[in-house]
């Protein structure tokens, strides 16, 4: 079977978007999102210099490489005069906060707000990152670098725009997980590297797996769908900065932030990206889901161990395609079960909901939340302009009095990092 194509369209209105292309795992390049943007000016390296070109950037090794290096700060013009005299390097800014010059330049998309603000949560569980879920990075790298294969365990719809430079693009839907041997490397990546294949071997092994293949360009925004596989080649000099959408309240419980990552469960939630769908025909699913969650285990590989056996049986009924009995071999079980209990680390997967709850901060924000903002905002040195645009794209609100308590926390986050600086 070949390569899937992935069409170009104009942006449509935000229901056609999700009926046609959300709640279907449509992949598709939108070339016209950001149309009359200031963004859209800034297509060459050239015009990225003269806008950003004091913007601190965090520089690291590619983190899905294995390789280890401290991270270091560069301006971005102290980044690309790098690049020239190494040409070959593995170094890059990834999943960076969005520097406000960069978000002072466009307008949120309406389609990437959260559709079910003040709805009921799961266990009445505030929201982590407000009201509308938002979040956002920043991607700056050299011909030549790349993202192994993976998929993202915040089960984000994702908008990748490409401010200048060329991506080539190769993505795989969940139910492809069979064929991209996730048990041979670190949880979530894949043990097949892209990036050692030519040309000809990678278009060979995406045509037997079932995937995507494009390349997207300088103006051109890519939509990828919530837990698709997914990796990144720079073609050239490169920047872009993705959105990811806010979330329905099935998308925020199953994700990393309360469960473990395999492909069981990233199948099993890539069904529920229409929440309407969802609360009718997977009902009895969802609802036993959050039952499975309450149950006690005497630790966490036990609790780990019979979450796994769980979705297994889900996905046998739910995600027959995907061929997911042949996922795991008996015999490499408990391997896998180490690498798990391991990758979740120290984080608040499985706690009790009701401590979950007491971690978040709820309410509007506070005199003293505001007050350190507006301080931190003049230290910053932003125009006037400036403080509603940035509030606007990363909260989809224009006035700190429309703040949540856990908004003000995260703005107030990234008000400390070098991202923020004007």
């Amino acid at each position: 079977m070949p390569a899937k194509p992935i069409g170009r369209i104009s942006m449509p209105d935000d229901e056609t978007f999700f009926r046609e292309y959300v709640f279907k795992r449509k992949p598709v390049i939108i070339t016209n999102l950001f149309d009359g943007e200031e963004i859209r000016q800034i297509r060459l390296l050239e015009d990225a210099r003269k806008a950003f070109g004091s913007v601190k950037l965090r520089i690291q090794a590619e983190y899905t490489s294995g390789h280890s290096q401290a991270d270091q700060t560069m301006t971005f013009n102290e980044y690309w005069d790098f690049v020239q005299t190494h040409t070959s390097t593995n170094l890059l800014c990834t999943e960076y906060e969005v520097p406000a010059r960069v978000l002072n330049l466009f307008r949120l998309p309406t389609v990437c707000s959260a559709r079910d603000v003040g709805e009921e949560e799961i266990f009445s569980l505030p929201r982590k990152y407000g009201d509308h879920d938002l979040f956002g990075n920043l991607f700056v790298a050299n011909k030549g670098n790349r993202t192994h294969l993976h998929w993202d365990g915040d089960h984000r719809e994702v908008f990748l725009y490409q401010v200048f430079g060329r991506k080539q693009v190769i993505l795989f839907q969940p139910e492809s997980s069979i064929h991209l041997r996730p048990l041979d490397h670190r949880i979530p990546y894949s043990g097949i590297s892209l990036e050692c294949m030519s040309e000809e071997q990678k278009l060979e092994f995406v045509d037997m797996a079932d995937g995507y293949y494009a390349t997207i360009y300088p103006t051109e925004t890519i939509y990828m769908p919530m837990l698709i596989w997914h990796y990144l080649e720079y073609t050239d000099h490169a920047m872009s900065f993705n959105i990811r959408f806010g979330r329905n309240k099935y998308e925020r419980f199953l994700c990393v932030d309360n469960f473990h990552r395999d492909c069981y469960i990233q199948n099993f939630a890539s069904k529920l990206a229409d929440k309407t769908v969802s609360e009718h025909q997977y009902k009895e699913a969802i609802a036993s889901v959050i039952d499975k969650y309450l149950e006690p285990a005497t630790n966490l590989a036990e609790k780990v161990k019979d979450m796994r056996r769980f979705f297994k049986e889900l996905c046998a009924e739910m995600c027959p395609a995907a061929r997911l009995e042949e996922y795991c071999p008996p015999e490499r079980e408990q391997g896998e079960l180490e690498k798990i209990v391991k990758d979740i680390g120290q984080t608040m997967r499985y706690a009790d909901p009701k401590k979950v709850a007491q971690t978040r901060p709820v309410g509007p924000a506070s005199p003293l939340q505001k007050g350190l903002i507006e301080k931190s905002v003049l230290a910053c040195g932003y125009p006037s302009s400036v403080l509603p645009q940035l509030l606007l794209n990363k909260f989809v609100k224009t006035d700190l009095d429309l703040l949540t308590k856990a908004e003000a926390a995260q703005f107030l986050l990234y008000l400390k990092s070098p991202a923020a600086s004007w």
